[in-house]
C-alpha cells in the first residue's frame, strides 16, 4: 500500500484586535504535541516572544518557529527595502515549506499585513 496523500486545509485567522497570532499558536503546540511537524513562518518580525519561543524549544523538532523582519515598526505608508526584502524572503521560505512535504502544518504568521503592505 503506498502513502497516504493528504488533502492540504487552509484556515484564516484575520480581523483587528489580539488573538489571531495566540489562535495560530494554539494548534501549532497541538500539532506538535501529537509528533506532527509544524513550520511557523513569521512574517515582518525580528524576533521570537520569550514564552512562545520557550514553548517551541521543548516541542523540537516537531515546532519551528522562522521570525522573517527586522525588529523594528514596518512603516505601512512607506515600507523600509529591507521589509520587502524579508517580506520575500518569508514568502520563498512558506512556498518551500507548502510544497516540499517535510511539514504537515505551515503557519503564515502575519502574510496578510505583509501582503497589504505591498
Amino acid at each position: 500500500m503506498g502513502r497516504r496523500k493528504f488533502r492540504g486545509m487552509i484556515q484564516v485567522y484575520t480581523g483587528n484586535g489580539k488573538g489571531k497570532t495566540t489562535a495560530a499558536l494554539g494548534l501549532a503546540f497541538r500539532a506538535a504535541g501529537h509528533r506532527l511537524k509544524v513550520i511557523i513562518v513569521q512574517f515582518l518580525k525580528g524576533g521570537i516572544a520569550y514564552g512562545e519561543g520557550k514553548a517551541a524549544r521543548k516541542l523540537a523538532p516537531y515546532l519551528k518557529i522562522v521570525p522573517m523582519g527586522r525588529e523594528c515598526f514596518v512603516d505601512k505608508k512607506n515600507p523600509h527595502p529591507a521589509d520587502r526584502r524579508w517580506a520575500r524572503r518569508a514568502w520563498n521560505l512558506a512556498k518551500a515549506s507548502v510544497l516540499g512535504g517535510k511539514y504537515r502544518i505551515v503557519v503564515l504568521d502575519e502574510v496578510n499585513v505583509a501582503v497589504d503592505y505591498g
